[in-house]
């Protein structure tokens, strides 16, 4: 799934919604999150993502602006995201590894949220 195309962000955003794991595991969670697709060629494409208390609230394509307004920009190459959404690796070991990049946030506000993160991208991998 192209968690950076209209479809797929539509998509995605009914899988989580749909999702009894996600609901439970997010809901003590509210953020707004920009995840930035980032690509060799300067091209980044983005799509925002609101969770609250166990849902997803908006999802769209990301603009300029949305960068201020989140609570956490994370950024990765296309192999990366594909990776995550495909669970050949996991946010913590991507982050750890220097593959994925936390540009907005604190690493430590994250962390009791793992198990939704996990659940937001295996939501991803069923939308596909």
């Amino acid at each position: 799934m192209d968690l950076f195309s209209p479809a797929g962000i539509t998509s995605w955003q009914q899988r989580l919604n749909s999702s009894p794991s996600f609901a439970d595991a997010a809901k003590a969670w509210t953020g707004r999150l920009l995840l930035i697709e980032t690509d060799d060629d300067g091209t980044d494409r983005s799509t925002w993502v609101v969770v609250d208390s166990g849902r997803c609230t908006e999802a769209r394509n990301g603009n300029p602006l949305d960068e201020d307004a989140a609570d956490y920009v994370l950024a990765a190459a296309p192999a990366t995201w594909s990776d995550l959404v495909a669970a050949r690796t996991t946010p913590a070991t991507a982050a750890l590894t220097g593959r994925l990049k936390l540009r907005k946030g604190n690493v430590l506000s994250l962390v009791p949220h793992a198990k939704a993160a996990a659940e937001l991208l295996a939501a991803a991998a069923d939308a596909a």
